[in-house]
């Protein structure tokens, strides 16, 4: 009973993890392009140092990946869904909006999430999980329309490209969803993942004059960068091991967590106060995420999770 107990869990606790950390990124993102951090040099830097992080933990536990044009496919998709296009968008946002309004803008990840899916023929449409949809463009035009509702109204054409991100983000869990084969250890398509993104951004970092190199010992920038490569190398690889056990919506519930962690992360660092605009998207975010997340009964989730763990154990 007990051990059922804690498989039911096991999947809460993850996302509950990965949500707090992720929250973090926002306002460490904030502070590394305050200090003077290029936006392609962050995320350069980021896809760096979490990929040569992923690469030794898969060296210390053993692990093997089967080279193929599927996996270079997939670790592409991650590359460019996952990693270049969500964090060129967030590290140019940042400096001009607010760390708990970017978090806001993440919460999207599970209703577009759905939404993508219906044309795909991966959900049917539901009355229900459509009002969520509602609920969830009704949150971004509460931020983005009134005036009052930003310090600078200026911040609106960079929020937009904020919410761009959280719709690659949500392409990508798809596609892990249906393409990730079983017995593929995310850790190592994580890290693969990583640095094919390298390779597609240098040559985009160097033609657009920005600096590649960092200060060392590391500064204030440097830390938050070490800070957001940790984040991204160990939250992310829970993020794809919870896709691979319990599906992507379930995975993007973490979005709840991420949002509210960002919301307070920024309040804690940047003493951040909100319009009661930015509260009504945030409690309307929280209604769409309700209604599109689907109901899964406790025995599904438990045998799912049960055959995640022999997989990551047999890995």
């Amino acid at each position: 009973m007990i051990w059922n107990t804690l498989r039911f869990l096991f999947p809460w606790f993850l996302i509950l993890g990965m949500g707090v950390a992720w929250g973090l990124s926002f306002s460490l993102a904030k502070v590394a392009v305050n200090h003077g951090t290029a936006p392609l040099t962050l995320t350069v830097w980021q896809s760096i140092i979490a990929g040569i992080l992923l690469l030794v933990l898969m060296f210390l536990r053993k692990i093997r990946l089967p080279f193929s044009k599927n996996l270079l496919w997939l670790c592409l998709v991650i590359a460019i869904c996952g990693f270049i296009i969500p964090g060129v968008s967030l590290y140019y946002a940042a400096p001009h909006v607010q760390a708990g309004v970017l978090s806001i803008t993440v919460t999207l990840v599970p209703i577009l999430t759905y939404a993508i899916s219906i044309p795909f023929g991966f959900e049917k449409p539901e009355f229900k999980r459509i009002l969520g949809l509602v609920f969830g463009t009704l949150a971004i035009l509460l931020i983005v329309i009134p005036e009052n509702s930003l310090p600078e109204p200026e911040a609106v054409p960079w929020i937009l490209l904020s919410c761009l991100g959280s719709a690659f983000y949500s392409l990508e869990g798809i596609v892990i969803a249906t393409k990730m084969p079983e017995k593929l250890n995310p850790i190592g398509v994580a890290c693969i993942g990583n640095f094919l993104a390298v390779i597609f951004l240098l040559p985009l970092l160097y033609g657009s004059g920005q600096q590649m190199s960092l200060n060392w010992p590391p500064d204030t920038a440097g830390l938050a960068i070490f800070g957001i490569s940790f984040i991204s190398a160990i939250a992310y690889t829970l993020y794809i091991y919870v896709i691979k056990i319990t599906g992507p919506l379930f995975a993007s519930q973490s979005a709840y967590v991420v949002t509210l962690a960002g919301v307070f992360w920024g309040m804690a660092i940047f003493d951040e106060e909100h319009s009661l605009w930015v509260w009504a998207s945030l409690l309307s975010m929280m209604a769409g995420l309700a209604l599109v997340t689907p109901r899964r009964k406790s025995a599904e989730l438990s045998s799912s999770v049960g055959l995640g763990l022999e997989n990551k154990n047999s890995s």
